[in-house]
């Protein structure tokens, strides 16, 4: 797994931290979204599905999060917490 430096990490949204991780790998959503499938074995994610991650307009669940974060390499805590910070904004925003 690649380093990733922390000052990255601190404070990050998750979709800032899927699109800057993304773009430090060279990768355009297309890219990552075929990546994804593969990974997962799912043929269902699109470059939209991964614009909305990004936008923060939705949120991936558990299993996504794990497979995103192995084909990021990043931490799947990093990703994990993230996810829960944004749930929680979101909680205290009265959005669900």
């Amino acid at each position: 797994m690649n380093t990733v430096p922390t000052r990255t990490i601190a404070g990050s949204t998750l979709g800032a931290l899927v699109a800057n991780r993304r773009r430090t790998l060279g990768l355009s959503q297309r890219d990552l979204a075929e990546r994804i499938c593969l990974a997962s074995g799912r043929a269902t994610i699109t470059r939209h599905e991964l614009s909305r991650y990004e936008r923060g307009i939705r949120l991936p669940g558990g299993p996504m999060t794990a497979v995103l974060a192995r084909v990021l390499d990043l931490p799947v805590t990093v990703l994990a917490d993230a996810v829960i910070a944004a749930q929680e904004r979101r909680r205290r925003q009265g959005r669900h």
